[in-house]
């Protein structure tokens, strides 16, 4: 009996590797600053600064903004001492954290990052390049033509393997995923205000054309589109 469980929990955790193509981290990933766990400001502060802009300068970022940004946005936590388990800047259903984060960037727009689309690996605190192109305007076009996107310095894309939730929950695991993504897209507009940085999210784009735009991995839908800048 104890032989057939673990037989049937081998293939489930096969079956899993082989149906979402989880990215391969290597050598090659971008290791980034180590993120700040206090802030200049009060999380009600922040609360009542926060406001959506469509207007950005030209002045770049910095790495440890991006560090930051991306780690608000679905960052690791200290593994918990009691129980080992994963955390994460935001709660998700059953621990089972189904986003992914993208990075766009463009040539000099972030100080030390060339220009590309990279998918941030929370585990790691690093970028693993994906392209070397500047995928913003394509990214723009897809949103619809809000070309004003394209003028952001960066722009996180949260987004999310559906499977990984449904999986346990059924349909009732898209909603769960929904929720996750709207704790993110928070979590972004508060670290952003702490850093004295403006944001902007879109949710209307054509899921396709911005996949194609970022070469996003089969299974991983793209949620909201988020600029940010100065």
């Amino acid at each position: 009996m104890k032989l057939t469980k673990i037989l049937v929990l081998c293939s489930i955790s096969l079956a899993w590797g082989l149906l979402f193509h989880a990215p391969t981290f290597s050598s090659n990933d971008i290791k980034l600053p180590k993120p700040a766990l206090k802030g200049k400001i009060s999380v009600e502060t922040g609360m009542l600064n926060k406001k959506s802009v469509r207007h950005f300068a030209t002045e770049p970022l910095t790495i440890e903004q991006i560090s930051q940004l991306l780690w608000a946005a679905n960052g690791a936590l200290p593994v918990d001492a009691i129980s080992g388990a994963t955390l994460k800047t935001l709660p998700s259903a059953g621990g089972i954290y189904p986003l992914e984060i993208f990075l766009l960037t463009g040539g000099g727009t972030v100080k030390g990052l060339p220009a590309g689309v990279y998918n941030y690996n929370s585990t790691g605190n690093s970028l693993v390049p994906i392209s070397g192109e500047d995928a913003r305007m394509a990214l723009a076009q897809a949103a619809l033509s809000q070309l004003w996107l394209a003028g952001a310095p960066a722009v996180v894309v949260i987004a999310a393997a559906f499977g990984k939730m449904t999986a346990k929950y059924g349909n009732r695991g898209i909603q769960y995923v929904y929720m996750e993504s709207g704790a993110s897209n928070q979590n972004l507009y508060l670290q952003a205000e702490s850093l004295g940085l403006r944001i902007g999210t879109v949710g209307a784009f054509n899921e396709a054309q911005v996949s194609t735009a970022m070469k996003i991995p089969s299974g991983i839908t793209p949620l909201l589109i988020v600029a940010v800048g100065r």
